[in-house]
């Protein structure tokens, strides 16, 4: 996996940001190969604008600045990346994918910098008290 595939949050993992994103899944390196079970997981691209689908060919992906665009289209000019369907596989970083959905992650979902840097924090929008067990837990909206 190339180095820009690494460093991007994968399927399953929860980004930073909210917002709406394109999670890729069941990966190959060639459409034809057999995998075993569901293959690897791949990126989730975003926060997205939007996503648009021409001809069941081309996914084009728009993002609301240029900084997210070239974080995952290093070459990109404008604020949108395209994507290939070959042989009913969607290619993105030299890799194909067999599954690709478009989800919306709410706040309340990300994941906090500082929950990465190996400390404990509360989810967002949740008192510390909750963790220790003396306030009662409240529903959240999404």
């Amino acid at each position: 996996m190339n180095k820009v595939l690494k460093a991007l949050p994968e399927w399953g993992e929860m980004p930073h940001r909210p917002g709406l994103y394109l999670s890729l899944s069941h990966g190959r390196d060639f459409p034809q190969q057999a995998v075993k079970q569901r293959g690897f997981a791949g990126p989730k691209i975003g926060p997205l604008l939007y996503v648009q689908t021409h001809y069941a060919q081309r996914l084009v992906l728009r993002f609301a600045n240029k900084r997210d665009t070239t974080r995952f289209f290093p070459t990109a000019s404008t604020t949108t990346g395209e994507l290939d369907v070959v042989e009913g596989t969607l290619v993105y970083g030299n890799k194909c994918y067999g599954d690709w959905d478009v989800c919306y992650i709410a706040q309340e979902f990300c994941v906090r910098k500082r929950a990465i840097a190996g400390k404990q924090a509360p989810p967002p929008n949740l008192p510390n008290k909750l963790h220790s067990g003396k306030i009662k837990a409240r529903s959240l909206e999404i």
